[in-house]
């Protein structure tokens, strides 16, 4: 089973949860930074070096901010705390930024004990809000969200971003998504991990119950989404056969088996500029 495209909805997350500051920062999905493959899950540049954002996620951002972001089926490790450490300082060297003029924020699910306890013992680590860790002494200023304990009001893109939402949080999702830009990926990749929910409650618009028109609207969409898909694989293979003649069986597993017709069309573009077939399999990964 294909896993679900966690990354592109947590770009547009933050994205969402940072709207009101969207004339002074920059938001780039997987910065690549070199020519191998080296990416930042997200990176957000603030462009106004002057300017004070005072929401709850954004107040240590610098000039470049670099994000780490780990799945609701991962957990975050010290090696990923040193590697996030690792691409900002790279990122600063290759760009010529002076290393005091960038944050790195993990964000992660579920409380992190491990690796809480490990900056405790080597820096100081303030709560400074519900599911927000601010760590001191580093060289870099730095952050550890814990999005199950931020708060909903505050941070309703990042709280909703899990694979166990009840029906009513789900509806929720769905309803406050409905006519937003840059939700499409979000969306997809809350209901690819919450199947069985969505699945409880298309049950009961079936079965007459009263849903919101927003929900049901989706539904209506929603029907459509696996025959684009599996129309857009197929396209992406063809393309691949056409340019480097075979495509090995894994990758074409891989193509084959997705779902989301966002990461499909991502998947497209890497086709269109990749070198080699290896070099495009390295992007599925």
């Amino acid at each position: 089973m294909a896993r679900t495209s966690w990354h592109p909805a947590f770009a547009q997350a933050i994205e969402n949860e940072l709207e009101d500051c969207r004339n002074v920062l920059t938001f780039e999905a997987e910065h690549q930074l070199t020519t191998e493959p080296l990416r930042i899950d997200v990176l957000i540049i603030k462009k106004k070096k002057n300017v004070v954002i005072e929401k709850n996620i954004a107040k240590i951002f610098r000039t470049v901010n670099v994000f780490e972001y780990k799945s609701p089926e991962d957990r975050v490790t010290v090696e990923d705390y040193h590697k996030t450490h690792c691409y900002g300082r790279l990122y600063a060297a290759l760009n010529s930024v002076d290393i005091n003029e960038m944050s790195v924020t993990v964000v992660v699910n579920r409380h992190p004990r491990k690796l809480l306890t490990f900056l405790r013992s080597q820096y100081t680590v303030q709560n400074v809000q519900p599911g927000i860790y601010l760590v001191e002494g580093d060289t870099i200023p730095t952050q550890v969200l814990v999005s199950e304990e931020l708060s909903e009001e505050d941070n309703f893109w990042l709280t909703n971003l899990r694979n166990d939402l009840t029906e009513e949080q789900l509806e929720r999702v769905i309803t406050a998504s409905r006519g937003r830009a840059s939700t499409d990926a979000y969306v997809y990749a809350i209901c690819d991990a919450n199947a069985e929910t969505l699945e409880n409650l298309f049950m009961k618009r079936k079965n007459g119950v009263i849903l919101t028109e927003k929900l049901d609207a989706y539904f209506t969409e929603r029907l459509s989404t696996p025959l684009k898909a599996k129309g857009k694989a197929e396209t992406l293979l063809k393309i691949l056969r056409g340019k480097f003649n075979k495509v090995p069986k894994e990758t074409e597993k891989a193509i084959s088996q997705m779902t989301d017709p966002v990461a499909l069309d991502s998947w497209a573009v890497h086709a269109a500029t990749c070198q080699s077939i290896e070099e495009f399999a390295q992007a599925l990964k």
